[in-house]
C-alpha cells in the first residue's frame, strides 16, 4: 500500500511509524514542514528513514502562496497514494490536502481529544474548525487509549464508534543520539518537556517541599520550558534541590537528561497519553505518575513505576522516597520499563497499523468525505 503520513509535529513518531511499515511491504512518504525537521531530527534526517520511506518538507511561511499548494499536490498526485494518515492538527494545508485529495480513504491520529489546559486551550477558531472537519470526514480515527475513547464518545459518540484502538509507541529513535556515557545519579529525578499548566509544575514545587525536608540529598533536574516555569522559577530557586534548564532541549542532549536521572516525574493535572513516558522507557527509567488520562493503561502500579491519585501531593512524594529509598526495586522496574519498551516498538504494533488501514479502504469515504471547502 501507498501511504501518506502528514503531520505538523510528533516527527520522531511519524519516522519510526514510517520506517515500520516499511517491514510490511508498504511505501509511505511523509510530509512534514521543514522547521519542524530542522527543530528535531535536523541533518540526521535521511540516515534515520529507512528504505522505502519518502520525505516532502515545505516552508510554512509560503502556505499562504499558490504554489505552495501546486508544488504540494503535484508530489502527492505523483506518488499514488492509496491512503491518507493525517496526524490531527488544524493548520490550512491540512485542510487543502484532505480537500484536494477528498476520494482518498483517510485515518486520522487523535493525539489530544480535548485540548489541554493552558496555551493549548487559546487556539484560534480556524484550528479548532479544522480539526472538526478532519475527524468528522475521516474512515477510521486513530486514538491510544480507551480512556481517550470514552471521553470522544462524550463529546460525539458517532466519532467515537469509528475509532481504533493502538497504543503509542516507543520513541527509542532518541537513542541514536547517544554519544557519550552518562552515569545514573541515585538521587536525581527528572521533569521535562514543556512547561504548560497540565502538566502540573504547581505540583512539583509542593513536592519539592516535602522530599527537601524529608529526604536529603535529592535532586530535580528541570528541563523544558514555558510559561508556568517562569511563574514559578524563583520560588524552585530558594529550594535549592532543583537544577533548572529553562531552554529548548534539542534531540542530541535528550539522552543526558534520561540517563542520568533515577526517576522520572508527572505530577500532571491532567493528560492524554504521555509522549514523555515513551521517551523514558528505552531509557529504562521508572515513572513516578499521577493517574490521569490514558496513563494507567501503560504504567501498572508497582511495575514500571508508581501511580498516584491526582492531587495527593504526600503521596506522590511518598512513593519518589520509597522508591529512591530500594534500589532493589527500581532496578526491577528499569527491566519492566525495558520489557515494556519493547513490547510497544513501532515494529511490534506495525501489523495494528496494517490492520487500521485495511479498516479504513473498507469503510471508504464516510459522510462528510466530498465536503471541498
Amino acid at each position: 500500500m501507498r501511504i501518506i503520513i502528514a503531520s505538523i509535529s510528533f516527527c520522531e513518531y511519524v519516522i519510526q511509524q514510517a520506517n515500520a511499515l516499511t517491514d510490511l511491504g508498504h511505501n509511505v512518504l511523509l510530509v512534514l514542514p521543514t522547521q519542524l525537521v530542522n527543530n528535531t531530527v535536523g541533518a540526521d534526517m535521511n540516515e534515520f528513514i529507512a528504505c522505502g520511506v519518502e520525505c516532502y518538507t515545505y516552508e510554512i511561511k509560503r502556505r499562504w502562496e499558490r504554489s505552495f499548494y501546486t508544488s504540494l499536490f503535484k508530489t502527492i498526485s505523483a506518488f499514488s497514494p492509496e491512503i491518507l494518515h493525517i496526524h490531527d492538527n488544524g493548520e490550512i494545508e491540512t485542510l487543502a490536502l484532505v480537500a484536494r485529495f477528498h476520494r482518498l480513504p483517510m485515518v486520522v491520529t487523535v493525539h489530544d481529544v480535548t485540548t489541554h489546559p493552558g496555551a493549548d486551550s487559546h487556539h484560534k477558531l480556524r484550528r479548532r474548525l479544522i480539526k472538526q472537519i478532519l475527524r468528522r470526514r475521516a474512515s477510521v480515527i486513530h486514538l491510544h487509549g480507551d480512556v481517550l475513547r470514552e471521553k470522544l464518545a462524550t463529546i460525539s459518540p458517532t466519532l467515537a464508534r469509528k475509532s481504533v484502538i493502538i497504543p503509542h509507541g516507543t520513541l527509542s529513535l532518541f537513542k541514536q543520539w547517544e554519544s557519550i556515557p552518562v552515569e545514573r545519579e541515585p538521587l536525581t529525578c527528572l521533569f521535562f518537556g514543556r512547561m504548560e499548566k497540565y502538566r502540573g509544575l504547581d505540583n512539583l514545587l509542593k513536592v519539592g517541599r516535602i522530599l527537601k525536608e524529608y529526604f536529603p540529598g535529592i535532586k530535580i533536574v528541570v528541563a523544558g520550558r514555558g510559561s508556568e516555569l517562569e511563574k514559578y522559577k524563583m520560588e524552585m530557586d530558594t529550594l535549592d534541590i532543583f537544577e533548572i534548564h529553562d531552554a529548548f532541549i534539542p534531540n542530541t542532549d535528550v539522552y543526558r537528561f534520561f540517563r542520568r536521572a533515577s526517576l522520572l516525574l508527572l505530577p500532571y493535572h491532567e493528560a492524554s497519553q504521555s509522549g514523555v513516558i515513551s521517551m523514558s522507557l528505552p531509557f529504562a527509567l521508572p515513572v513516578v505518575a499521577t493517574s490521569v488520562g490514558s496513563i494507567p493503561e501503560f504504567i501498572a502500579d508497582g511495575m514500571q513505576g508508581r501511580l498516584v491519585a491526582p492531587g495527593d501531593i504526600a503521596g506522590f512524594a511518598s512513593a519518589v522516597c520509597e522508591l529512591l529509598s530500594d534500589t532493589g526495586k527500581l532496578e526491577r522496574m528499569r527491566c519492566e520499563c525495558m520489557d515494556l519498551a519493547e513490547k510497544l516498538e513501532f515494529n511490534a504494533l506495525a501489523k495494528d497499523f496494517d490492520s487500521l488501514y485495511e479498516k479504513a479502504v473498507m469503510v471508504g469515504r464516510p459522510g462528510l468525505a466530498g465536503c471541498v471547502l
